[in-house]
């Protein structure tokens, strides 16, 4: 009785998604009749019931009981919990299936520049360089839609000055170099920097850094090229990663998870493959533990989800479209909520409050002919069929394959037809 009863209260609790019954048999205990009042928990519309009836030979009878009343039975509790779990992936998976993507393209503003960022590409390989400098690198994220810090190169010191009173203090100043990649480790970073003084002091000691460097890969005077200016980012928010790099067998992988210096401390990440739709991303973002913070945590406000998959779909484009880079990736890239996400004057959601604050891009080697790139695991969507085309009444219409974001407009446009056009739509040949 008393398991009957907890049951039923546990079952009416809207914080439940399931049930595990675990007994064992003690001296006052009746496997077989505790069994029995179970039974008519077996169909708690959507709310799986599992047991798990320990003690072997002792519950056999209860066993039979459950089994027939469709109550799966397990000899231990955690077996019954993998299980649960697996059920959890499955459901997850098909509410995966049948979400509807978003379509990006048009959403984040004008089509992509492929054009500016091949360019930057075909430079730097002309000059036999597979590292892109930092300047090139958000250039390039810029042609591709994803925001990046405002960021002015100087080759003097004088000249850092002058691009610092343009921008405004406090500002930060970052080497600008086409042969060292991780700034940080040779003091090529200098943060908040308030004045002119300020600016010429980290000016000298970013120069110091860079040309004290002794490795004989690194030597030459390319180590440095000046320094970028930039403005001091000040948001209340979180450092996240995206990134992508090769694998042996399944080529560009993608990376998204919690940023910043520590980053291959915490290694708090999800990989994904290219392409990506808004849901692909967003279940990206859900397998990484900085998603719960990004929700929302201790009355923080939470961070614009959507803004961020769409930003990782434009990231995903890239990656695609440019088979030439090998290793990309953006650390940090600042997601911070938006104190209005609907501005009165019309400014700039949520979406603008994600921004990249640095970029790394390394290109394929240059003997590497264009045949032996790294293939895609999954075929891109192909833009290649798709095509502009005139009525006679003057009407321009896109052809194109059709997408898993057309669900909407295809309802929409069944709802002008008739079930026999519908019908013969898909089923005749």
């Amino acid at each position: 009785e008393r398991y009957a009863q907890v049951i039923e209260i546990a079952s009416k609790d809207p914080n439940s998604d399931g049930l595990l019954v675990a007994l064992t048999p003690q001296a006052m205990t009746d496997p077989t009749e505790t069994a029995r009042r179970l039974t008519k928990f077996a169909a708690t519309r959507g709310k799986p019931v599992l047991a798990s009836w320990m003690g072997g030979k002792d519950v056999v009878a209860g066993e039979a009981i459950l089994n027939q009343a469709n109550i799966p039975t397990f000899g231990y509790p955690d077996t019954a919990a993998r299980t649960f779990t697996l059920m959890y992936r499955y459901a997850y998976n098909l509410r995966s299936l049948y979400e509807t993507p978003t379509l990006v393209e048009g959403e984040m503003g004008a089509a992509p520049d492929r054009a500016q960022a091949q360019q930057f590409i075909l430079d730097a390989r002309k000059s036999g360089r597979i590292l892109l400098t930092e300047f090139e690198s958000k250039r390039m994220l810029a042609a591709y839609g994803i925001p990046t810090v405002q960021m002015r190169v100087a080759a003097g010191e004088d000249e850092a000055v002058q691009c610092a009173d343009a921008i405004g203090y406090p500002v930060v100043l970052k080497l600008h170099s086409q042969t060292i990649t991780h700034k940080t480790e040779v003091g090529g970073v200098q943060l908040n920097l308030t004045d002119a003084g300020a600016v010429r002091r980290a000016y000298r000691a970013i120069e110091s850094g860079a040309k004290a460097v002794r490795e004989p890969h690194l030597c030459g005077g390319e180590n440095f090229l000046g320094v970028t200016v930039q403005p001091m980012i000040k948001l209340d928010g979180y450092e996240l990663i995206v990134g992508s790099s090769i694998d042996a067998q399944f080529g560009p992988v993608l990376l998204f998870g919690a940023g910043g210096q520590l980053v291959e401390v915490f290694r708090d990440r999800a990989l994904a493959l290219p392409p990506l739709n808004t849901t692909l991303a967003r279940r990206m973002m859900e397998q990484t533990t900085i998603y719960k913070a990004l929700k929302g945590v201790r009355g923080r406000a939470a961070v614009d989800l959507d803004a961020l998959a769409r930003l990782l779909v434009r990231f995903s484009q890239l990656v695609i479209e440019q088979p030439w880079i090998k290793e990309i990736d953006i650390n940090p890239l600042l997601a911070a909520p938006s104190p209005n996400p609907s501005p009165p004057d019309g400014g700039e959601p949520a979406a603008g409050r994600i921004i990249a604050l640095d970029a790394r891009i390394v290109l394929h080697e240059p003997g590497l002919e264009e045949d032996q790139l790294p293939k895609l695991a999954i075929r891109p969507y192909p833009t290649q069929y798709a095509s502009e085309w005139t009525a006679k009444d003057g009407t321009r219409v896109t052809i194109r394959p059709i997408r898993p974001e057309d669900e909407l407009l295809i309802v929409k446009f069944h709802a002008t037809l008739s079930e026999e056009s519908v019908y013969m739509r898909y089923f005749q040949i």
